[in-house]
């Protein structure tokens, strides 16, 4: 099994391109995920999730509570990242036996300190990301253990245990989170919240205090009807949209 947390797709499409050349399955990590998780003896347990300030996205975090492995199981994870992994990956090996863990670099979709990359240096990202895939998952299938190609990047540990630390604790804040005009109080915001921290209330989304700046809300909205205080409304949209033609013609 393939436990994914995704926002805006990218770790999505990391995990079910996985699961097609591994002959695995997919979950996606939410609140509802059922717990607790059991890894028995030969059964193959993977993880994709998104790097979030050189750290662990929270609900990840939580979620690594509540699993148990058995001796003999193989446990890989992949993260997906704008440049870096921090000690993210360190992190994680701290509280889970990893036998393989890979990062990938993917398009930045944090729009409230990036803009949006343009179509074409996101398809170059994620033509590479394809390519490193395809490697990943041989070494998956062949169970290898002790594989590790993660970038780290420079003041890994200021990063991660400072920058990421900070995070955590000041900015997984919805509050600067509002609707403009053009909201048509469709629900997709609510739907597709991971931690059901959205309400539809008079024809508008309200937003509550369980927020992991997953940016999933603000990213799919299909009116382009959400804003993060005044940060956000220059800096444009993302979500995973490339078919795998696109990703495999390479020559386009």
């Amino acid at each position: 099994m393939i436990y994914y947390f995704s926002g805006t797709g990218n770790s999505e499409w990391v995990a079910r391109s996985l699961a097609q050349q591994t002959g695995d399955s997919v979950t996606r990590i939410t609140k509802k995920t059922p717990f607790p998780v059991e890894v028995k003896k030969n059964e193959v347990f993977g993880l994709v999730f998104p790097i979030y300030a050189w750290s662990l996205p929270r609900i990840v975090s939580d979620f690594l509570k509540n699993i148990t492995v058995e001796s003999g199981a193989y446990c890989y994870a992949v993260c997906t990242c704008g440049a870096e992994a921090g000690y993210a990956m360190r992190l994680l090996g701290a509280r889970m036996h990893m036998d393989g863990v890979w990062s990938l670099i993917m398009p930045d979709n944090y729009i409230v300190a990036f803009k949006v990359e343009d179509d074409d240096e996101a398809l170059e990202k994620v033509r590479h990301a394809n390519v490193r895939l395809h490697e990943i998952a041989d070494h998956i299938n062949a169970r290898d253990c002790g594989c590790s190609d993660v970038h780290i990047g420079r003041f890994a540990f200021f990063k991660t245990f400072i920058g990421g630390h900070l995070f955590n604790r000041y900015a997984l804040s919805a509050k600067p989170f509002r609707s403009t005009w053009a909201c048509n109080a469709c629900g997709l915001c609510m739907r597709v919240c991971p931690t059901g921290n959205i309400r539809i209330a008079d024809d508008m989304p309200f937003w509550g205090d369980d927020c992991q700046q997953c940016m999933a809300c603000i990213q799919r909205c299909p009116k382009h009807a959400i804003e993060y205080g005044r940060s956000t409304e220059k800096h444009g949209r993302y979500v995973f949209h490339f078919t795998q033609e696109q990703i495999e013609d390479t020559d386009g």
